[in-house]
């Protein structure tokens, strides 16, 4: 299997953290900070990005699941719960659907259960077309300021430096991959689990009402839409993000689902 790179902080019930497109685990750092104090943090970078090689051949998000299920079973937490940012909720959902008895919950955090449409697949076909011709640099310069509400947030910075350290040949294994991905609400809605799901009112990848008919098909489903967000919650609203993620964490350790 493929070397992860990852690191664990806090202690307490443990919470995998899967950092989005372009992104690394360092993504999770400042909201972490809020969060460890009542759980164990373990902050990974998604093969590929970070510390984490990229794969060989081909690659799929269901072989990256399978990837980090055996790095799981390795590690061998006890009842883990997994949270993904975009792209890390597809990852999220292939290992949890590859091997559902090993997470006690799951996190969806600006990201969906649903395959990409027609217009949206095309549309990231003709962006590795654009990263070839242009490089992985001029794409993150459009892509960071598109994911903030605020095109003024004093995180954008930040997020902008993460994002150029993903290679060309990352950003088009990727963005292949989260194209050809298959929808997972059949699985989400035959999870006896809960799951959250969080969601920027203003986020324009990511509409409220796919949200809103998605948790409808679980009954464990919990579902927060915050307000004045894009797709960065835990920069944008990282106080809201922690409570709820704090309640969350508290509500599956009693018993209470979502």
């Amino acid at each position: 299997m493929p070397y992860i790179h990852h690191r664990a902080l806090g202690k307490g019930p443990p919470i995998i953290f899967l950092h989005g497109f372009c992104e690394t685990g360092e993504i999770w750092d400042p909201f972490v900070a809020r969060v460890s104090d009542r759980c164990q943090a373990i902050i990974l970078d998604l093969p590929g990005f970070g510390g984490s090689p990229l794969p060989k051949g081909n690659l799929s998000l269901v072989e990256i699941g399978a990837a980090l299920n055996e790095w799981v079973l390795r590690q061998k937490f006890k009842n883990p719960i997994v949270l993904g940012h975009s792209l890390g909720g597809y990852v999220c959902l292939a290992m949890a659907a590859q091997m559902p008895e090993a997470y006690a919950a799951l996190g969806l955090i600006h990201s969906t259960a649903r395959a990409d449409t027609d217009e949206k697949r095309l549309n990231r076909t003709k962006v590795m077309e654009f990263v070839k011709a242009h490089g992985a640099r001029a794409f993150v310069d459009t892509f960071v300021p598109g994911l903030f509400y605020r095109k003024d947030h004093p995180s954008m910075d930040f997020v902008h430096k993460i994002a150029l350290q993903t290679t060309e040949a990352t950003l088009l294994a990727y963005m292949a991959a989260m194209r050809d991905r298959p929808s997972r609400e059949g699985f989400i809605g035959g999870f006896g689990k809960p799951i959250l799901m969080v969601g920027g009112k203003e986020d324009p990848l990511i509409p409220v009402g796919s949200l809103e008919g998605q948790a409808a098909l679980n009954a464990k489903a919990s579902l927060h839409i915050l307000e004045d967000v894009g797709h960065m919650g835990m920069f944008e609203a990282k106080d809201k993000l922690a409570n709820i993620v704090i309640h969350f964490v508290s509500s599956v350790e009693n018993g209470s689902g979502a």
